[in-house]
């Protein structure tokens, strides 16, 4: 464990160390570090954490993934916003261009629709990230469960015919849908 700790404490310091010599040139010296030897070893700490976490069970580091979110009137013009609601300018998805994935979800457009039919009766694949994507959290109004921790429901039930279709799904947290389908 000091190794994969000192290994990152060594990123972190090249890191600093490329930033000073940016800012100051060849004049820089480690007195110009943004961070101390201390609170880098504290930042790698934090960062082995963060990474140790973010581990799936097969030991691969998840790359990140932007599901960016725009209408289609506005494609080609500024980024609205994330898949989480949070607002973004393109500038500030640069820095991760290199290490992450940019998923385009385009609303109401002509060159893709999200349609898997009716004879399936789980959401699943494009039809339920659309809805994900779309609702971003539990349909119920008092809930603000995350739509990656909820199920997809079927607003016309399945039962009584609706379609898994994007437009007849929606986001619902486990307790609100089994609530939902609770007999009186």
């Amino acid at each position: 464990m000091a190794k994969a700790l000192e290994r990152i404490v060594d990123e972190l310091f090249e890191a600093d160390w490329a930033e000073a010599r940016a800012r100051l040139g060849e004049e820089a010296t480690t007195a110009d570090l943004a961070r101390s030897p201390a609170q880098r070893r504290a930042d790698a700490l934090v960062e082995m954490a963060r990474r140790a976490g973010s581990a799936p069970a097969d030991g691969r580091r998840p790359e990140p993934l932007f599901t960016v979110l725009v209408g289609y009137e506005t494609f080609a013009g500024r980024i609205c916003q994330l898949a989480n609601g949070s607002v973004v300018s393109p500038g500030s998805l640069v820095p991760w261009l290199d290490s992450a994935w940019v998923e385009r979800v385009v609303f109401e457009s002509p060159s893709r629709v999200i349609d898997v039919g009716v004879a399936r009766r789980l959401f699943s694949g494009a039809t339920r990230r659309a809805v994900q994507v779309r609702d971003q959290e539990c349909f119920h109004e008092l809930c603000d469960e995350p739509a990656d921790d909820c199920e997809i429901d079927h607003v016309e039930p399945w039962s009584a015919g609706g379609q898994t279709v994007a437009a007849n799904g929606r986001v619902a947290c486990g307790h609100h849908n089994r609530r939902r389908h609770r007999r009186p």
